[in-house]
């Protein structure tokens, strides 16, 4: 039986990085590290106060809806006493008209 090793490591050449090469491939990694930190913490000094600011409009808008539904927003879950209607009760007379019924 015949065998054929491709990948035979006994002919693979291994070379050697210079000393100066692997400290400037290692300063590029360090830099780009830098690089990627400073853009994420100059994003997070944008974004973060732009999502504070929101939450709070949210949060007045909220506070504001709840008291036009008569809401109290320091205890929203209380539990009230039914109020009895307020303003003037309306009378009105209803009947029924039939499509066939000739006015």
């Amino acid at each position: 039986m015949i065998r054929i090793d491709l990948n035979n490591a006994a002919s693979a050449r291994l070379g050697r990085l210079p000393r100066w090469a692997s400290w400037l491939v290692m300063a590029g990694a360090f830099v780009v590290g830098v690089l990627i930190f400073l853009v994420a913490a100059s994003l997070a000094l944008i974004l973060v106060p732009l999502v504070i600011a929101g939450a709070a409009f949210a949060t007045w808008q909220l506070r504001r809806r709840m008291r036009a539904a008569g809401i109290d927003p320091q205890n929203p879950f209380e539990r009230r006493q039914p109020e009895t209607a307020r303003g003037e009760i309306v009378d009105a007379e209803y009947r029924v008209i039939e499509p066939a019924e000739k006015r």
